[in-house]
């Protein structure tokens, strides 16, 4: 699969790479540069063999006396404790066995 990242060759975690990206075709992918201000500000190109959802950017809800009030935005894994606390705003994926493509 092609994913583009908003992270510089020298920043990836070659056993493991969190992304809120989603994964591109090629067509798409110049499109998508130009659509999005986070890859526009540069932009890593990935093939990528093995990836996993991770988890969640989510923003975390504590009771209040008038119901629920947000006091945090975070990532969160599946299986955080936190996760029925948490209303999810982004899937996060584990990118594994990838090399850069440019």
């Amino acid at each position: 699969m092609l994913w583009l990242v908003d992270a510089a060759r020298h920043e990836l975690s070659f056993d493991r790479e969190l992304t809120a990206h989603p994964p591109v075709c090629r067509p798409c992918s110049e499109r998508a540069v130009r659509a999005c201000p986070h890859l526009r500000a540069g932009v890593t190109t990935l093939r990528v063999r093995s990836f996993t959802p991770y988890g969640v950017n989510a923003v975390l809800y504590r009771p209040a006396n008038s119901g629920l009030r947000a006091v945090d935005t975070r990532l969160l894994a599946f299986g955080d404790p936190c996760l029925p606390w948490a209303r999810a705003g982004q899937l996060i994926m584990t990118l594994r066995d990838f090399v850069v493509v440019a």
